[in-house]
């Protein structure tokens, strides 16, 4: 009876964890799509599927604008939510709530799993209860701490909780596995089949999911020892490193060494160099490791791009002492295996999971969802490691009561974040609050009022949107974001003499903006502006494009060239400049030959004006390109090319 009744309040507390895993994000529901979100979801036209049909499902995988490998699972899950509920963040955000839930469960069985194995090398005879327990303790406040937030309520960033969702499968049926073995079980199977298969599928969602392996050779580091049940080095297990770490890590080290260019061309629109990330990057984890311990509401944001770079070891100076601790603690997780090795897994976890990106690679500085699988470990150390302090001197019920405070404490934190975010404009004021110098936070803010502006006609709300531009411009000068979007706002008002106003000054600066994502969004806004009624500026919109395409920054960056004048040609095409937008498609292909979307766009506009000859020639470059993304495209395109042909022969 005593176990049962244990049982039933175990499983009370499971449910009240997930309830309070979810009702923390509740707030944010009403939220909008942001950012990111803009570009992978709202504006990419294969996620928005009306069947469930192979062609429309491979198109919507593959259609992913980031990440070498597509991110196909990802992908797949926005278009499942848009064919059942449409383009609703609503709907949007609580598949993420839910997918983030599921991963919390999924952690808390890989705690169970890391203490069982705990218990049973280092003998520290913990009971199945406390066991248990201390993992729902772990997973749950994992599942609320803030920290998590922007990878659960920044849609895009479903890809990083799939990844670790699948990360989470992977790890336990690999843990599982090897406690087989401990038993005198075969669990081969789930090492060697279950565990890769587990990979493959967090690959596609995101590529951070290629530090499975690494996450996994940390675990035998601090508390297996790499040993079998005798107690002797195991030759399967370091077999599976060599085959799923060691390889791929020396193909990786190869490619570097011959195609260095291949992984460092993205510095060319980056303000910092790869030396200059890294150094950089010891001031930013340590900031990570003060929001896992300690959020602080006031800095905790989605856009951190206020943080200037490390230009050097005292530049500035506070990066030596960051990489002195860095060092240091990544000492302390070596060193303290033996007598703390909860806690050395911690420490040595959270820094394996920034390796891909908090290192070299040419990515933007920050993102707290960087932190999203790397934080599990550092909570799982460090309450694993009180709880066994303590209850080696009777206290084991000091640290559950500290894990009950901390999990109200995070909960209440994460449910104050989250109504940050329930509407664009909310969001937009509260990460200008936590970050009034960051660039995006202020472009978000004018953004923000703009949509208002335009959707309601309200238009007392007009000089805050140019208060709001100006500080915007200020904190990024080389931006003209903010004057087309100011241009945008008055063409929807219908006050053509101040969006001129704006496009004449955006024009006289995109010749020495910064090439960047936020200056091809500006050049598409001047798309989406050329319409009928806006035709007395069309002159003054082209004026923007001469200008940028003229931007001598482009010479070092042939890919970006090429999607500007890509750009430039639908801008010419809505204008109904025909010869124009030919000419200019076909300086995009010159520029990137090898981008099958830029081929096709070529081919469509060929086609639509009456062209058979050259898209004749187009569509077989496509055909030899033999892209799976643009195979539905290609056969749409060798379809009207038949129809314009027999037209043609009738005549």
């Amino acid at each position: 009876m005593l176990k049962t009744h244990s049982q039933l309040w175990f499983l009370l507390a499971c449910a009240l964890g997930v309830l309070a895993a979810i009702a923390v994000y509740l707030p944010s529901l009403p939220g909008e799509f942001l950012f990111d979100d803009i570009g992978s979801i709202v504006q990419n036209s294969a996620v928005h599927i009306r069947d469930l049909g192979f062609t429309s499902l491979s198109q919507a995988a593959l259609s992913s604008p980031s990440g070498d490998l597509a991110r196909p699972l990802s992908m797949l899950s926005f278009a499942l939510d848009y064919y059942f509920f449409g383009l609703s963040p609503f709907a949007f955000r609580l598949t993420g709530i839910v997918i983030h839930v599921s991963c919390g469960a999924v952690l808390c069985l890989v705690a169970r799993e890391m203490l069982i194995a705990y218990s049973d090398v280092r003998h520290a005879d913990l009971t199945r209860r406390e066991i248990g327990w201390l993992s729902l303790g772990i997973g749950v406040l994992w599942c609320v701490h803030p920290l998590d937030l922007t990878a659960v309520l920044y849609i895009v960033q479903r890809e990083t909780c799939l990844a670790a969702l699948f990360s989470g499968l992977g790890l336990l049926a690999y843990l599982h596995g090897r406690r087989r073995q401990r038993e005198g079980r075969d669990g081969r199977w789930l090492i060697w089949l279950c565990t890769p298969l587990a990979m493959l599928a967090g690959l596609l969602c995101k590529e951070n999911a290629a530090l499975l392996p690494v996450f996994l050779l940390i675990f035998e580091f601090c508390l297996l020892g790499f040993k079998s049940r005798d107690g002797k080095l195991d030759r399967g297990v370091l077999a599976f490193f060599s085959v799923f770490l060691l390889l791929p890590g020396l193909a990786l080290l190869t490619l570097i060494v011959l195609r260095p260019g291949a992984l460092f061309w993205g510095y060319s629109v980056r303000d910092y160099t790869p030396v200059q990330r890294v150094l950089s990057e010891s001031r930013i984890l340590l900031d990570y490791l003060r929001w896992a311990a300690l959020p602080d509401l006031q800095q905790l944001a989605l856009f951190h791009d206020d943080i200037v770079p490390s230009r050097g070891l005292l530049t500035p100076w506070t990066t030596l002492p960051s990489c002195i601790v860095i060092a240091a603690l990544l000492s302390a997780g070596v060193l303290l295996r033996r007598r703390l090795p909860l806690l050395s897994l911690g420490i040595l976890w959270f820094f394996a999971g920034h390796l891909i990106e908090s290192t070299v690679l040419p990515l933007e500085l920050v993102f707290e969802h960087r932190n999203y699988l790397p934080l599990f470990g550092l909570i799982f150390g460090i309450a694993g490691t009180l709880y066994m302090l303590a209850r080696g001197q009777g206290e084991a019920r000091l640290v559950a009561a500290l894990i009950v405070i901390g999990i109200a404490a995070m909960s209440v934190a994460t449910a104050v974040r989250a109504t940050g975010w329930s509407t664009e404009l909310d969001f937009a004021r509260s990460e200008t609050q936590h970050h009034p110098d960051s660039p995006r936070a202020l472009a978000e803010l004018e953004w923000a009022y703009l949509n208002y502006i335009v959707s309601t006609h309200d238009t007392s709300l007009v000089p805050k949107a140019i208060a709001a531009a100006e500080r915007s411009k200020r904190a990024d000068a080389y931006s003209i974001n903010q004057d087309v979007s100011l241009a945008y706002m008055f063409t929807e008002l219908g006050d053509m003499p101040q969006a001129r106003t704006y496009l004449v000054a955006s024009a006289a600066d995109a010749g020495t903006a910064h090439i960047s994502a936020t200056l091809q969004f500006s050049l598409q806004t001047l798309i989406q502006m050329a319409v009928p009624k806006n035709q007395t500026l069309y002159p003054d919109m082209a004026g923007v494009f001469h200008s940028a395409l003229a931007n001598p920054m482009l010479e070092s960056n042939a890919s970006f060239a090429a999607n500007m004048w890509n750009d430039y040609s639908l801008f010419q095409s809505r204008t109904q400049d025909i010869p124009g937008s030919l000419v200019s498609s076909h300086k995009a292909i010159v520029l990137c030959p090898s981008d099958s979307q830029l081929q096709a766009n070529f081919a469509r506009l060929l086609l639509r004006y009456g062209d058979t000859k050259d898209a004749k020639g187009v569509l077989q470059t496509l055909r030899d390109m033999h892209d799976l993304r643009r195979e539905a495209e290609l056969a749409e395109l060798q379809a009207d090319y038949d129809r314009l042909t027999a037209a043609q022969h009738r005549k």
